[in-house]
This record gives C-alpha cells, structure tokens and sequence, in this order.
C-alpha cells in the first residue's frame, strides 16, 4: 500500500514540476487540450495537449472558450493524430549572417530558395530579423538547401529550447 501512494505522490510531484516549466504565456491562443486520461491514451503521460489541459485545470478561473480533443475519440483510435511530444526542441532565432559565404552569382537563387522553406516572403523576414523561432524542420530544409549549392551548413545567430505547437 505504502509504495503504491509513494509512487502517486512522486507522479504528482513530477506533473507539477513539468506544468510550472511550461507558462501559460507560452500556450498559443486557441490551442487544443486533451482531457483523456492515462487509461483512455496510452501517450497522455508525454502529450502536451494533456499538459495544457492540466494547466488550464490548475487555473483560478476557466477559460471562457475551451477547444478540446474528446477523450471518446482518443479511446477509439490506435494512433492520435493530435498527439504532441512535451519534448523540447532546439529552435534557432536569427539568420542575420546566413548569406554572408554565398557568392554574388548564386545569392539570389540561394535567396529565393531558403525564402521558399517558410509559410511567405513575410514569415521569412521574421525569421530573418528573430521575431519569431525557426523550427527544427524548417532548419533541415535551409542546410539542405545550402548543400545543394555546395555550401556548408549554415550559422544561426542563436538557439533556445521551446515546445513544438504545431
């Protein structure tokens, strides 16, 4: 019996720590939560629509507008295609020096090409200044580009740690 609540007390401890790492500030406007339980989805442990749900929980007062994943849903499913890992993942901010090796003749195709990686021209010149983080993926695409044109990986101007929202 002993051991049983001991194991309970360290999961709830282990909850608590990984929601006070996440802010609420950080949860993006109209972001799905998941109210499925550890019986109900095998992946509830380390899914981070389940972390802002217990965040969301935790709160005073309720938001006024929930968007959620039914945790019917996810029963029935073998793989939840809302699943998302509470892993962190090493984003770079800032391509200040990116075009600094690349010659004048292949500067403009290069430049086209890594503008092409991001949603528009707007969303590059975001990335570009440091407005907004450069996910994992979108980094693979920009070295895949540059070794396509025969140039080393490119330098980022720095890197932090921050959740995958999308």
């Amino acid at each position: 019996f002993w051991v049983v609540m001991v194991a309970v007390f360290i999961i709830n401890i282990l909850t608590l720590k990984l929601l006070f790492i996440m802010s609420e500030k950080e949860i993006p406007f109209g972001y799905a939560s998941c109210y499925a339980t550890d019986v109900q989805c095998s992946k509830a442990a380390n899914c981070l629509r389940r972390r802002v749900a217990e965040l969301k929980k935790m709160q005073n007062e309720m938001p006024t507008t929930d968007l959620c994943i039914s945790p019917a849903y996810v029963e029935r499913i073998e793989t939840c295609s809302e699943y998302r890992s509470i892993d962190l993942q090493k984003y770079a901010r800032g391509m200040s020096r990116l075009f600094d090796n690349v010659t004048k003749r292949l500067y403009p195709d290069v430049r086209e090409r890594v503008i092409e990686v991001f949603s528009s021209r707007r969303s590059f010149y975001y990335a570009l200044r440091g407005d907004v983080p450069i996910s994992p993926e979108e980094q693979v695409k920009i070295a895949a580009v540059f070794d396509e044109y025969g140039y080393s990986a490119p330098q980022f101007d720095s890197f932090e740690m921050l959740h995958n929202w999308d």
